[in-house]
């Protein structure tokens, strides 16, 4: 039965090609038949009004507000944040207010806020499912983001407000379910269901590895392991660079950094302190040409800050599946126990490591590093759980079913 389904993200690619997580979702609902509608944010600094048009067959809302993404003035950013959901709310209401919605659909963080879900749930009379991507403001406690004990308290209590609006939470992972179940005593426990991340299925690439190493600079029998994405704090890349450092006697090793992020400019610095010719940045390529490069790499790269006490599951990982790579984790204690068992046992995919533990990374990688044969069965299985587990249309069945 055809379904009205409002999705509000806080990017939405106008490039019909693009292929991101939120873009896959909704362009999946119209496939199958949905009527559907995505409201997203304009920044200012696109010079463009508000406007309500088809993209790739369906409703799409850009809602002009301030800047947001890539802001380094803290003031600039702050009025964005203050002002945007009061806009949105207005807006939605403005230009879809004749519309009927059966589900509205939503993600961590910010746009979820109860300031905007209430209010909307109320007008369209509907229900409303949130994707948790992150547990906010534990998270940022954990790696010194947040140490005003006041402001964590309000934020914890925003973040209850937050929860309690939603009619359905869906987690990435089994330890995201139990963390909510055990630390959240004031959520009904069967409202918090598993929506693994998902991906377009596409046929295996087969690449030039020869070629593509030379574009980038790299020999044929050079050993690649490829970090892509975020460089953020969660990541704390510097256990990686520690790791690059303990592993230059190995000369044809290494360790490639696709993309951009807040920590680039300062792990660069590290880098040329400890003159790690092992080490090479490039910045953020298309993702035809990201896909590339990775299929031409030996393993991909997986870092967490081993100080985190919440569950996180790196969405990287389906790109790693999907080309076959096999994946080297360096893991907190928390993640290890559920990120990690889903690596290594349910999908057998690839090997994980103790964060900050030089001496337990180096010992894994290695084990990589030295058994072909593993490194080939590992990216083989990671393979086959994307074709069987990740497809868009499952995660599509999985929502729809709840809805039903």
């Amino acid at each position: 039965m055809k379904k009205n389904i409002l999705f509000i993200f806080l990017r939405h690619s106008e490039n019909p090609k693009d292929s991101t997580l939120t873009k896959d979702l909704s362009d999946e609902f119209f496939r199958q038949g949905n009527n559907v509608t995505v409201v997203t944010i304009l920044e200012k600094k696109y010079k463009r009004e508000t406007q309500l048009k088809i993209e790739n067959g369906y409703n799409v809302l850009r809602i002009k507000t301030g800047d947001y993404f890539g802001v380094s003035n803290k003031i600039t950013k702050g009025l964005t944040t203050l002002t945007m959901i009061s806009k949105l709310r207005k807006e939605i209401i403005k230009y879809l207010g004749n519309e009927k919605y059966d589900l509205i659909i939503t993600h961590t963080p910010f746009i979820s806020t109860e300031k905007l879900i209430i209010p909307l749930k109320k007008y369209f009379n509907c229900s409303a499912h949130l994707i948790l991507w992150d547990i906010f403001p534990q998270n940022a406690k954990d790696i010194g983001l947040l140490n005003n004990s006041l402001l964590f308290s309000y934020l914890k209590y925003k973040e209850k407000k937050m929860l309690l609006s939603y009619e359905c939470i869906w987690c990435m992972s089994e330890g995201n379910i139990n963390y909510l179940k055990k630390y959240y005593p004031y959520l009904e426990k069967n409202k918090i269901k598993l929506l693994r991340n998902w991906a377009v299925i596409k046929s295996s690439i087969h690449v030039n590895k020869k070629e593509i190493r030379k574009r980038y600079g790299f020999l044929e029998n050079d050993y690649i392991a490829v970090f892509g994405g975020n460089m953020g704090k969660p990541q704390k890349l510097e256990n990686i660079l520690e790791l690059a450092y303990a592993l230059q006697e190995y000369k044809n090793i290494k360790f490639l950094f696709v993309g951009d992020g807040s920590e680039k400019k300062k792990l660069k610095v590290i880098s040329q302190s400890k003159l790690l010719q092992n080490v090479i940045f490039i910045n953020q390529i298309p993702r035809v040409d990201y896909e590339l490069l990775l299929k031409a790499c030996n393993v991909g790269l997986v870092s967490l800050d081993e100080r985190f006490t919440v569950p996180n599951f790196p969405s990287k990982t389906t790109d790693y599946f999907k080309l076959g790579l096999p994946i080297f984790a360096s893991l907190d204690q928390c993640s290890a126990e559920d990120y990690g068992n889903f690596l290594s046992i349910e999908a057998k995919a690839g090997v994980y490591g103790q964060a900050g533990n030089i001496n337990d990374l180096k010992q894994k990688f290695l084990l990589l590093y030295n058994d072909q044969n593993l490194r080939q069965k590992l990216g083989n299985n990671g393979r086959l759980y994307y074709e069987h587990n990740l497809s868009v249309e499952k995660a599509y069945k999985t929502i729809i079913n709840e809805l039903i």
